[in-house]
């Protein structure tokens, strides 16, 4: 898997929906869907955020 598959599961397993993932990271639906489909990757500091509220660490997201 990659990160935007391990993005979309682990979003999954903790229950949120884009935007509600979205909300809690400031950013718009919009940008949580892309980074979903591969068609942008998050910022280092994003990505900080997304470990904190999806409590997991990078390797998860990133292997």
């Amino acid at each position: 898997m990659n990160f935007k598959e391990n993005l979309k599961v682990i979003r999954k397993n903790s229950n949120y929906t884009q935007q509600q993932l979205a909300d809690l990271l400031g950013l718009t639906k919009t940008t949580v869907a892309n980074y979903e489909q591969g068609i942008k990757e998050p910022k280092l500091h994003t990505l900080e955020k997304l470990t904190i509220v999806l409590k997991c660490s990078y390797d998860d997201l990133l292997k």
